[in-house]
């Protein structure tokens, strides 16, 4: 996943919100299995840092973008 647009920008913010939120939500959620969720969480915690990473990768672009300019 690449971020190009600030559109897209605001669109993968939005959804790193919702995963932070579910990501805490099954944390506190009592589980059938404790295994499941620890692999949920897991799964969870990757998207949530792909997300951060392609967010400051594009910040970081457009910084230095601005720069050049």
């Amino acid at each position: 996943m690449t971020i190009d647009n600030r559109n897209q920008l605001e669109n993968t913010r939005l959804k790193l919100l919702e995963l932070e939120q579910l990501y805490v939500e099954t944390k506190e959620r009592s589980a059938t299995s404790e295994h499941v969720r620890e692999l949920t969480l897991r799964s969870l915690k990757k998207r949530i840092n792909q997300f951060k990473e392609e967010i400051t990768r594009f910040e970081a672009r457009t910084r230095s973008g601005a720069l050049k300019s």
